[in-house]
């Protein structure tokens, strides 16, 4: 049902305290349980005008003594006296307290409804701008992210395209490079891949696991008795015993892992180089003598030397009296328990080197 307003007159008058009387007839009811039944019988919405006359009606009621209650209120109970029910049969007497108590307060009522009803349209009028300003707002706003959205996507498409070709192109051509460039071009993939995620990885990768097919096919053309430097008797300058052989320099270094605070990479970047140390080809730096101390991909020798490496590395600087290698020493000892937990559980049995001081 439609909710309609109350308009006041004589007849609305008269229907309405005809209403309030035949519903105390039969027994008292709280007076506004009475106003609740009149709205629902006849579609008044909540209205302020019929509150007024209605609160009005009841004060007057009262004073001409057709209802009854121990307790003034809208809430309080009333009931119909013997003159409300001589009221009923005689509704003349309606027509007097309208004229002496409604009849002036028409024009002040319905002005003041009016002015209401004014102000309740601006106030909807004032919040059906601003929400549709809100969702003007709001659909610029999606728009604009759409737009922002669509052109990252485009521009990461661009991007990956490039990438793709970039790495088609360098693959292609990693037979011409020489060996420091391959070495250059391991280190800068292996690095991007640890810091890439998706299909950007993917790619890195795929240019690192190329170099080690190129270093493969390279160490395969390698002569099996090489050629070393003929030591010399002459002492030369300083203080040393000599000419000794050179130190062995670790493929870790050779494929540019560092840890420590000043020069140190990524936990990511260092695990990735070791993974690839481990599981790869390693690149044909000092010959077939030097890559068979270091074993196959994957094999139990080449775990060994890493981590016999790290272990030592970290044993070492720990015997050092001098300051400053703490950070270093951690990212060797997280590194060494990162490829016990990768690799030794895994795969093998062996006893596995000790980071004790």
């Amino acid at each position: 049902m439609s909710r309609s307003s109350f308009r006041l007159n004589q007849d609305t008058l008269r229907e309405l305290s005809l209403f309030v009387l035949n519903s105390l007839a039969d027994q008292p009811k709280e007076w506004i349980a009475v106003g609740k039944a009149y709205q629902e019988l006849h579609g008044v919405g909540v209205d302020p005008v019929f509150y007024q006359v209605f609160v009005r009606l009841f004060t007057v009621m009262r004073e001409e003594m057709w209802v009854g209650s121990p307790h003034e209120g809208p809430n309080s109970k009333v009931g119909l006296t013997f003159k409300g029910q001589t009221v009923i049969r005689h509704q003349a007497e309606i027509e007097v307290i309208y004229q002496r108590h409604f009849h002036s307060w028409v024009k002040t009522i319905e002005t003041a409804a009016r002015k209401q009803r004014h102000l309740d349209q601006k106030r909807e009028t004032k919040k059906q701008k601003t929400q549709a300003k809100l969702e003007k707002r709001q659909s610029n706003e999606a728009r604009r992210e759409e737009g922002a959205k669509r052109q990252a996507n485009a521009r990461q498409k661009r991007e990956m395209s490039s990438l793709v070709a970039s790495g088609k192109r360098i693959r292609s051509s990693l037979s011409k490079s020489n060996n420091e460039q391959l070495l250059n071009l391991w280190k800068a993939n292996t690095s991007r891949a640890a810091n890439s995620t998706g299909q950007k990885k993917d790619e890195h990768l795929l240019i690192v696991i190329s170099v080690e097919k190129e270093w493969r096919r390279r160490i395969r053309n390698l002569p099996e008795v090489e050629a070393f430097k003929w030591p010399s008797t002459d002492v030369g300058s300083g203080h040393g015993g000599g000419d000794f052989e050179r130190a062995e320099e670790s493929f870790l270094k050779v494929l540019g892992y560092t840890v420590g605070k000043t020069n140190g990479l990524p936990a990511s970047t260092r695990q990735l180089i070791l993974d690839r140390c481990f599981s790869g080809q390693l690149p044909p730096i000092d010959g077939i003598s030097t890559l068979r101390m270091w074993g196959e991909p994957k094999s139990a020798l080449r775990l060994r030397k890493i981590a016999y490496h790290l272990a030592g590395l970290a044993k070492n600087f720990k015997k050092m009296q001098s300051r400053g290698y703490e950070d270093a020493i951690s990212d060797w000892e997280d590194d060494l328990k990162y490829m016990h937990d990768e690799y030794y559980v895994r795969h093998f049995g062996f006893s596995w080197p000790s980071r004790g001081h």
